[in-house]
């Protein structure tokens, strides 16, 4: 059975399909796009082009996610060419349009090939560079780890949380000691928000926030153990080398394993404890 399609009132903010009641216009086309466990995403095209509608779920409300954060950091980041141009939001409504961008979805080999990185890395330079907006908030990982492990209650204490939120603490403390001037981050780096087109576009903003740039490094390495041995790689080309030391990249990537951890723990799912930081 056909996906019901989404509500007048969500429709009306993409271009070609504004009009009050039985005048707003239907969709060319209307497809669920695949993906995402929270939001409900649609290509949308129209008369006035294609569009990507995303539509807040009932559990959008997660720690690290602040819609308007994510809007400002977005928008730097489309008027700069790494993402695609947002084309109306209703906040209140939890709906945002952006444009759809052509291309080929990474998969998770894309993140172990060195030439694959480079491109990557690139991107995170010109990203990286860029001047952060006002009002943009800082990355606070201690907060998002205690808020999912409320979440997850007696579980993860039993689980081994003391412990991962004592190493959290420390790597935390590692990274600011560094003194990184803040940055906008992506902060979620999974292949499924990477996009090959005319260029390699950066999807899914929502953990965007201000802090040290290593971070995005750091979370390829988390997420894709294949892609370490080309760590050195992706450093130099996002623009990194000078700070490619050895303790402060795994203190950075344990931020990120921590993380994941206490997500699955708040989801009752089983993961592999990251142990202690330091080790």
């Amino acid at each position: 059975m056909a996906a019901a399609l989404p509500s007048a009132a969500s429709l009306a903010l993409v271009p070609g399909l504004a009009g009050p009641g039985d005048q707003a216009g239907r969709p060319l086309r209307a497809v669920r796009l695949p993906g995402g466990t929270v939001n409900e995403t649609w290509r949308i095209d129209t008369p006035e082009g294609r569009f990507v509608l995303r539509l807040d779920g009932p559990a959008w409300r997660r720690p690290g996610v602040d819609r308007p954060r994510e809007r400002l950091l977005h928008q730097a980041a489309a008027a700069a060419g790494l993402a695609p141009r947002v084309v109306a939001a209703d906040l209140s409504a939890g709906v945002l349009v952006c444009e759809y961008v052509e291309g080929r979805i990474w998969a998770a080999h894309d993140l172990s090939g060195a030439a694959q990185l480079d491109r990557l890395g690139e991107r995170l330079a010109r990203l990286h560079a860029l001047e952060p907006p006002h009002g943009a908030g800082r990355f606070d990982p201690q907060a998002c780890a205690a808020q999912y492990l409320e979440l997850a209650g007696d579980a993860a204490a039993a689980g081994g949380a003391p412990e991962l939120l004592a190493g959290l603490r420390a790597a935390v403390l590692e990274i600011e000691a560094a003194g990184a001037e803040p940055r906008i981050i992506h902060g979620d780096l999974v292949h499924g928000n990477l996009i090959e087109g005319d260029r390699l576009w950066l999807l899914d903003w929502e953990y965007a926030q201000l802090s040290d740039p290593l971070y995005d490094v750091a979370c390829v390495l988390a997420y894709y153990p294949l892609a370490r041995p080309h760590a050195a790689r992706l450093l130099a080309a996002a623009g990194l080398e000078g700070r490619a030391r050895e303790r402060l990249l795994r203190a950075a990537a344990y931020v990120y394993e921590a993380l994941t951890w206490a997500w699955h723990r708040a989801r009752g799912e089983q993961a592999a404890h990251p142990g202690r930081f330091p080790p």
